[in-house]
């Protein structure tokens, strides 16, 4: 309560629900004893000012005027009561305004101040010509202020209104003809009023102020954001009040927030570096993007520190000649993100600001965080790779195909034809005089047929196993591991077939086989394993098959770039079909290998089949 009465120049005493003074500042002494008071009014606290002014009214129609007032304002039915009153002294004349409002708040009773309004009340006795010329100039003031847009007042040390333009209509809803005498916080209310109290002291100490301020509307359905200004009235080193000047930023606000949200949606963040000293100021959106706070060095070198190691160097060596060049900053960089170490990778793009001189001022730009996008390319260039690595495979197989097949007909066919030939030309030449040579001529033409037929089903059935058309998948499966358990006898296996199994579809049958082909090929040369385990079994709905096949061999890594054809082969396979394939290894603990294909091969069931998962069995 002291410090509130003793900043004010007015005198001021704060009276209880009683009218008992409770509260003086310097300035109520002071006008007390030089204006006939007595030495108790003088000291204040504990006299009853109602009292005292009672005992005036009984011989002065100002002072009972003065008593009515205070009274209406202590019972509730007035919120400000003032009096304007002659205080002549010997050497000149003086007039004061009395006032009283109530307190807020929890605490009953009144304020009571006396002004000075001296030179007010003087300059009203100016002659008529000069009051004249004096109303146009503060009728046109008047009119240029109420044209702006923006609030205008003035506001005395006792946060009392002089002058409020029309512009507090619009952002109140007050009229301002009624302002006048209010004090701020009737206008601006008790929590806008909390919050603005400190720099309402700054500027009453003699600092000018600015910050910004939310104000909800009127009607309440939207906020206006302000930018406000508090300049102090100085007079004589004396702060008499201050200008208040509040603009309306909220397209600008509004602007900033739907800039701000663009950002995030392209993580995209701007910057200004000022080149003389290299220091930079960033959007919030850049600073989340580059994971640092304000503690962070906020300089080109800081920025540096943030570069990936390996990027670091060529990076700045880059900014520099883009400096000197005068040039386009545009470059792609890695940064090591301080708030969570995390790899990212950015795209800088920067323009030099130059003075009319040609000196280099500034760069302004913009750096997105396209870590997502090189992550996509760069497993994009990883399908290409491995796609192009599979085609040059598939060129290779194919020519060892080809010529393994022109070698069998060539050791194998050719010979047992170039024989019949033989015997059947020696038939013709001999006729038939000699019928024992004749029969075993025709005998060694049988045996060369037979030869022929057995190779050509040799060769057949490793282009096309025959017993896939003949039986099913699951015999041909089980026929395909008798074999091979024969020849690999160290190895222990066991299958689990559903002999219910149905598999119409040709083409998933012989993806079947072909995958179990590569994996009893991949055990036999590279695993090293003991036991095998197959698992082949339709699974819920019957609209699917499940392939398992699991080894403990030494295992693989099956995201090598040198992973064998055989494994791509198998994923083109699987793929091509609408199915999901799972190649799970672990490092001496063997390989898992799981295949879920459709049953058929028509569009609908091979889509839905693309959408298999592959989760653990």
């Amino acid at each position: 309560m002291h410090s509130l009465t003793d900043s004010q120049c007015d005198s001021i005493a704060v009276l209880d629900e009683f009218g008992v003074i409770i509260s003086v500042n310097q300035a109520w002494c002071s006008f007390a004893e030089s204006n006939g008071g007595s030495a108790a009014l003088a000291a204040g606290v504990g006299i009853d000012y109602l009292a005292a002014v009672r005992r005036a009214a009984a011989t002065d129609s100002l002072a009972a005027a003065a008593l009515r007032g205070c009274e209406q304002v202590l019972a509730g039915r007035q919120t400000l009561f003032t009096l304007e009153y002659p205080c002549p002294s010997p050497d000149r004349e003086r007039w004061f305004e009395c006032y009283a409002t109530p307190l807020l708040g929890a605490i009953k009773g009144m304020v009571v101040g006396h002004r000075d309004i001296s030179a007010h009340k003087l300059a009203e006795s100016v002659p008529e010509e000069h009051r004249f010329e004096r109303r146009q100039n503060e009728r046109d003031l008047n009119a240029v202020l109420n044209s702006v847009s923006s609030m205008i007042g003035y506001w005395d040390r006792n946060l009392r209104n002089r002058f409020a333009n029309h512009a507090y209509r619009d952002w109140f809803g007050i009229d301002p003809a009624t302002i006048p005498g209010k004090h701020i916080r009737e206008v601006i209310g008790e929590e806008r009023y909390r919050l603005n109290l400190p720099y309402i002291e700054a500027v009453l100490g003699g600092a000018a102020q600015q910050f910004e301020r939310a104000i909800p509307s009127p009607d309440g359905r939207s906020v206006n954001h302000a930018l406000a200004r508090y300049i102090p009235d100085i007079i004589n080193g004396e702060v008499q009040g201050f200008f208040v000047e509040i603009v309306d930023v909220t397209l600008i606000k509004r602007s900033e927030q739907a800039l701000q949200c663009a950002q995030e949606l392209g993580r995209l963040g701007s910057y200004l570096i000022e080149l003389p000293s290299e220091s930079w100021i960033g959007s919030p959106m850049l600073e989340r993007i580059f994971g640092i706070g304000p503690a962070c060095e906020h300089t080109v070198s800081g920025w540096g520190e943030l570069l990936h190691a390996a990027d670091r160097q060529a990076t700045l060596d880059y900014f520099h000649q883009v400096i000197a060049e005068r040039g386009i900053f545009d470059r792609q960089y890695r940064i090591v993100r301080p708030s969570d170490g995390a790899l990212r990778w950015m795209h800088g793009l920067g323009q030099v600001e130059c003075a009319a001189n040609g000196e280099a001022l500034r760069m302004v730009g913009t750096v997105q965080d396209i870590t997502e996008r090189k992550l996509a390319e760069e497993a994009t260039q990883l399908l290409l790779d491995e796609n192009t690595r599979l085609v040059r495979e598939l060129i290779s197989v194919q020519e060892r195909e080809r010529a393994e097949l022109a070698r069998e007909l060539h050791d194998e066919l050719s010979q047992h034809l170039t024989a019949i030939r033989a015997f059947a030309g020696a038939i013709l030449r001999n006729g038939a005089h000699d019928h024992e040579w004749i029969k075993a001529a025709a005998q060694a033409i049988e045996d060369s047929a037979r030869a022929i037929y057995q190779v050509s089903h040799r060769l057949m059935e490793g282009l096309h196993p025959s017993i896939l058309d003949a039986a099913g998948i699951v015999e041909a499966i089980a026929s395909l591991l008798e074999v091979w358990g024969q020849q690999h006898p160290e190895i222990e296996w066991r299958a689990s077939l559903d002999r219910e199994l149905v598999c119409p579809a040709a083409p998933v049958r012989v993806a079947i086989y072909r995958i179990v082909q590569e994996c009893l090929n991949n055990v036999t040369q590279h695993a090293h394993a003991e036991r095998l385990r197959f698992v082949l079994a339709r699974r819920q709905h019957g609209e699917s098959l499940r392939l398992l096949i699991r080894d403990d061999g030494v295992g693989m890594d099956v995201d090598a770039a040198h992973a064998g054809f055989g494994l791509l082969g198998m994923r083109e396979r699987v793929l091509s079909l609408g199915g999901s394939l799972q190649i799970r290894s672990w490092h001496d603990g063997g390989t898992r290998v799981r295949v879920i294909l459709p049953t058929a091969d028509t569009p609908a069931e091979m889509a839905a089949g693309s959408h298999q998962g592959s989760t653990r069995p």
